[in-house]
């Protein structure tokens, strides 16, 4: 199966939020969806790879410290497999250390929390205008 289609330009933009904090991802899906962006949720690590393998996404928005596989941890496992999505890692647990960890794991973004719904919406503007309409999925074997 190849590669799953790209955006179209008139599409919104597919955010896969995934916090083990239920209010947390209500909070950052209804921001975004008032945005006009499609938004998905999931609770852990493990059901975010099931997602990312079945649906197009154009950002993740990845908690930094979850039960199971930490999303740090998930994140260096996306850049191994070559997927190659934006994720902006968001923690409440940060520090010059973390940010440095993040982006050297490969974070295009990374957020401490708490942080004003702005800073989110501004950095999933930037990263949805930078790539609109390529396609973020890892090649699948034909």
């Amino acid at each position: 199966m190849g590669a799953m289609p790209s955006r179209s330009a008139n599409e919104p933009a597919t955010v896969l939020v995934v916090d083990d904090d239920d209010q947390m991802r209500a909070v950052i899906r209804g921001f975004l969806e008032r945005e006009g962006y499609h938004v998905l949720e999931e609770g852990s690590a493990d059901q975010a790879m099931f997602a990312l393998d079945a649906v197009r996404t154009d950002v993740v928005i990845l908690d930094r410290v979850m039960p199971g596989m930490s999303g740090a941890d998930l994140l260096s496992l996306l850049r191994r497999r070559g997927l190659n999505v934006p994720v902006i890692l968001i923690t409440a647990f940060g520090g010059p250390d973390v940010e440095a960890e993040a982006l050297s794991r490969g974070a295009a973004c990374y957020l401490e929390k708490p942080f004003r719904m702005s800073k989110v919406l501004e950095a999933v503007e930037h990263l949805t205008r930078t790539q609109p309409t390529r396609p973020h999925q890892r090649p699948r074997p034909a």
